[in-house]
């Protein structure tokens, strides 16, 4: 089981949903409303800010991975 699912199973209730909601966004390319930047020295990955929660993907052209979800101290 990845980190993140695990980490995400231990949030309370309206966080994870609210979270759910913005990987949802991110999947389907809707980063128009989210404060997502690219992360220097890497192409492909970005970091989306969801208050003290950081989501770090990668995006290409055929997909969207997910890579870790963490408070913002340890998320990089």
């Amino acid at each position: 089981m990845k980190k993140y699912l695990k980490f995400l199973a231990r949030l309370p209730v309206p966080l994870r949903a609210k979270l759910l909601l913005t990987i949802a966004d991110i999947v389907n390319g809707n980063l128009k409303n989210l404060d997502v930047i690219p992360l220097t020295g890497s192409e492909n990955y970005y970091r989306c800010r969801v208050g003290k929660l950081r989501i770090i993907f990668e995006k290409t052209d055929t997909e969207t991975r997910i890579h870790n979800i963490a408070f913002r101290g340890t998320a990089y």
